[in-house]
């Protein structure tokens, strides 16, 4: 490699100018910066010899991006190989994938059927039966007798005439005696308030009455 200029001044401008020659390369740099480097490339061989470097590397990097990747053969058999081994593998989900015409991909449903759905279903009847057969003996009849004492009821309070006798051959205490049947007329008499009972037990007797019921209120 060639020497580098020596001296305090130089080895400052040579360091400048290295750190710039990337940028001077790819034509990044400013015109004043520009002019600086290409002073010092004009005394300097070893910089020289880095911005011939820089700008190969600039080539290289340029033509990579402008050519693309480009697959080999080895990358085409490993991908053979590997679709390969998918369609040897069974089908594990519930549709199978397959290709239309225009090369998308299209769900095809499988030739089983689907599982039928019951529609049997248990009536009341069998289902209580079923509740009782799995129920303890000692709630099983505590239930039973509960049952009965609400029927009896219900039976009570729904059919009052069915459980009453035909004739009624009882009295309460407060009915009084039956009155007498009246074998001649019925007069309805309004007597003064100031009528006392002797007066009106007087009249009674001068025209053979009796009081059949009474007094009540106007």
């Amino acid at each position: 490699m060639p020497a580098t200029p020596t001296g305090p001044t130089a080895r400052n401008a040579h360091e400048t100018t290295e750190t710039l020659l990337p940028w001077y390369a790819n034509g990044s740099l400013s015109a004043g910066e520009s002019a600086t480097v290409e002073q010092h490339l004009a005394r300097c061989p070893a910089c020289r010899a880095e911005l011939e470097r820089c700008r190969a590397l600039a080539n290289t990097i340029q033509q990579d991006a402008e050519e693309g990747w480009t697959p080999t053969p080895g990358h085409f058999d490993r991908l053979l190989a590997e679709i390969d081994r998918l369609d040897a593998r069974p089908a594990s989900v519930p549709d199978r994938l397959s290709t239309d015409g225009g090369g998308r991909l299209a769900a095809t449903a499988r030739d089983t059927p689907p599982p039928a759905i019951p529609t049997d279903r248990p009536t009341l009847i069998q289902r209580i039966y079923h509740w009782l057969e799995t129920t303890p003996n000692p709630v099983r009849w505590t239930l039973g007798l509960e049952s009965l004492a609400v029927a009896a009821l219900l039976l009570v309070v729904l059919l009052p005439g069915g459980m009453m006798p035909a004739t009624s051959d009882y009295e309460t205490l407060s009915r009084g005696d039956p009155a007498p049947g009246a074998t001649g007329p019925r007069l309805r008499l309004i007597f003064n308030d100031s009528a006392t009972a002797l007066e009106i037990q007087q009249l009674l007797r001068e025209i053979d009455g009796a009081i059949v019921a009474g007094p009540t209120a106007l």
